[in-house]
């Protein structure tokens, strides 16, 4: 999550505290609302590009040392 220079809007914040507070009364279906509405906020909120992310490069495997 790189948004440097931005900071959290009043809805994502909301729904930050809402899965904390879940988290910590183990209460599951607060998580999984809280967790949904983040989703959505961030998506709202993405490139479309950053959504999908980026595609993987393709590195070559090390070189084997001969021994």
């Amino acid at each position: 999550m790189s948004r440097a220079g931005k900071g959290l809007s009043p809805e994502h914040a909301r729904a930050l505290i809402k899965q904390a507070i879940g988290i910590i009364n183990g209460d599951r279906q607060l998580v999984a609302e809280a967790t949904a509405e983040i989703a959505v906020i961030r998506a709202a909120s993405s490139p479309e590009e950053q959504v999908r992310g980026r595609p993987r490069s393709r590195k070559k495997p090390p070189l084997s040392q001969g021994t």
